[in-house]
């Protein structure tokens, strides 16, 4: 009978020993991880913030270079240029057109 005592007590001590220890280790664990994975998701954001990054200059170079062909095609120089290749004759002489030899009536 003793001996059945003093098996319960052992279980016993097995069990708060089990109880109080793995909840502290992994305590431990989960303390030594989320630094870990913070770090990650900050690297992971970074790197997405430097790709929109990126995207965005090469959008804004787009829109520098689109204004400057706007610019270049509304241009007086290239107008007049547009004009002589197009036979518009813009800084011709122009011609008087007189009507004679109708009375005027």
């Amino acid at each position: 009978m003793i001996d059945n005592v003093q098996n319960e007590t052992v279980k016993s001590g097995n069990h708060v020993f089990i109880g109080i220890v793995l909840p502290l280790i992994l305590m431990g664990l989960m303390v030594c991880m989320v630094p870990v994975y913070m770090q990650n998701r900050i690297n992971h954001l970074y790197g997405n913030f430097y790709g929109l990054r990126e995207k965005v200059n090469l959008l804004n170079r787009e829109i520098l270079l689109q204004e400057f062909e706007i610019n270049k095609l509304t241009s007086l120089e290239y107008l007049a240029d547009f004009a002589e290749r197009s036979g518009l004759g813009l800084y011709e002489v122009p011609i008087k057109v007189m009507v004679t030899g109708v009375p005027n009536e």
